[in-house]
């Protein structure tokens, strides 16, 4: 009797099964097809980004079937998130121009829908309005750009057109870069930008990890896509570095303030996708496409299990020793002498260098600090797991997607900017060890960055 009930409780489950686990298998078979015997020839570039849109779209179909069943709105929200994987799909596999800018303006449109699905809500409706007003501003940059390569080029098509680029004006050339950067700030939430992913968290949880894991990773293949516009363009790359720098700063100190989870894990994303948009504009493209997928994945993990933090005890931070604090300066020094005297130093070699010292100067806080033996030996295995999967992630991506620049800064400033991360975390940690806080009016900024005037007062809360 039990087996039986058990054989029908299966059989239902299977038979009710909702069609969205077929979105990964039935996408990637039409992938295959498009990349072995489609009229044109996938790159490297559009296969990883499409497939990993693919499967986290999967996941979150899934995660939705439960997690919005009560919900009265709750067809109208699978049927956008159907279209707005749809839009992010066409964007990222098409070859037309037309096509890109009217799937890069819908996804927009559809995402800011989602954000406010919650439209019963006065906070929905504000962070939904705020959303739509930046994708405009980065919209209206980005059909402007694509008007000046299209029109120059007099085609659609993208890869005719990008390959006559080269001979833009230098005037039309650096507006056309700087044009993309914005719409590539804009739609990656970089300052003054990123008000808009910080007040989204009035959407449902699924949105958020497809948000996060996809479409705020959308501005990096932009400039990942039209790459060949941003190399003739000097200025625009230094204003890439530029802002994704300030972006990585402002996004750890967002993250670092924040009490709930949620907000925390935006400003996370701010900062990751500042070093992102800081790699596209080094030259560091498969750095950067690596980023992408490395941080869609992880990013949609923390926000699908968002919920379970709820109730959980708050661990206590653990200080980190003088002698810790030593130590990791001198493996960020040693870096810096390896990238001295090494014949060529690119931005994969500065990333790649960068993540390893950084885990390794973590590891050895770990060993500093006054933690029992038992977690300091789970620290030397995570730690050791993230630079092994870091290092073979980069170098599987760097094999499959052999796209180049001509470096942007010479050696000595690539060390400087690596140093500089590993300083201001040498910094941080150190004001952690010593319990210092940041300054009232600095701390206050960041607490309330992204705040809703319907929440305003209550956000500190």
């Amino acid at each position: 009797m039990t087996a039986a009930i058990a054989r029908n409780a299966a059989a239902s489950t299977l038979t009710s099964t909702h069609p969205s686990i077929w979105i990964a298998p039935v996408g990637i078979a039409g992938l295959a097809f498009l990349a072995g015997e489609g009229p044109r020839p996938l790159s490297a570039l559009q296969l990883v980004i499409a497939g990993m849109i693919l499967f986290v779209g999967t996941i979150v179909a899934a995660f939705s079937r439960r997690f919005m069943r009560s919900d009265p709105r709750r067809p109208s929200y699978f049927a956008r998130i159907a279209l707005l994987i749809g839009s992010v799909l066409l964007f990222v596999l098409t070859n037309d121009l037309l096509a890109f800018a009217a799937a890069w303006v819908a996804s927009g449109i559809l995402l800011a829908s989602l954000i406010g699905h919650a439209n019963a809500l006065p906070e929905a409706r504000e962070a939904a309005t705020r959303a739509r007003r930046t994708f405009l501003i980065g919209d209206l940059a980005l059909l402007a750009a694509l008007a000046i390569v299209g029109g120059h080029g007099g085609t659609t098509d993208i890869s005719a057109a990008l390959s006559r680029s080269g001979s833009l004006s230098p005037l039309a050339g650096h507006l056309a870069a700087l044009l993309l950067v914005i719409a590539a700030a804009a739609r990656c939430a970089l300052p003054p930008f990123s008000a808009w992913l910080l007040s989204s968290m009035t959407a449902p949880t699924p949105v958020s990890a497809l948000m996060h894991a996809g479409l705020v990773n959308a501005g990096g293949f932009l400039l990942l896509r039209l790459a060949p516009i941003l190399e003739a363009a000097p200025a625009a790359r230094y204003a890439a570095v530029g802002l994704g720098l300030f972006a990585a700063l402002w996004g750890l100190g967002i993250m670092a303030v924040r009490p709930d989870a949620k907000r925390a894990l935006a400003g996370s994303t701010v900062s990751q996708m500042g070093f992102m948009i800081m790699s596209c504009g080094l030259g560091a493209y498969a750095a950067a496409l690596w980023h992408i997928v490395a941080h869609g994945l992880f990013k949609a993990w923390l926000f699908l299990g968002s919920g379970s933090l709820i109730g959980m005890r708050q661990r206590e931070g653990v200080p980190i020793s003088r002698a810790a604090v030593r130590m990791a300066a001198l493996v960020a020094l040693l870096a810096g002498v390896y990238l001295a005297f090494t014949a060529e130093v690119g931005g994969e070699l500065v990333a790649l260098t960068l993540a390893v010292a950084a885990a390794a100067a973590t590891l050895i806080a770990g060993y500093g600090a006054p933690a029992p033996r038992r977690a300091r030996a789970r620290l030397v295995g995570l730690v050791t797991a993230l630079i092994a999967a870091n290092a073979a992630g980069l170098l599987l991506i760097a094999s499959l997607y052999e796209a180049h620049a001509e470096p942007l800064l010479p050696s000595p400033l690539l060390i400087a900017l690596a140093a500089l991360f590993l300083v201001a975390w040498l910094l941080q940690a150190a004001r952690m060890a010593r319990g210092a806080a940041l300054p009232p009016a600095l701390y206050v900024r960041l607490l309330n960055a992204g705040a809703l005037r319907a929440t305003r007062t209550g956000d500190l809360a």
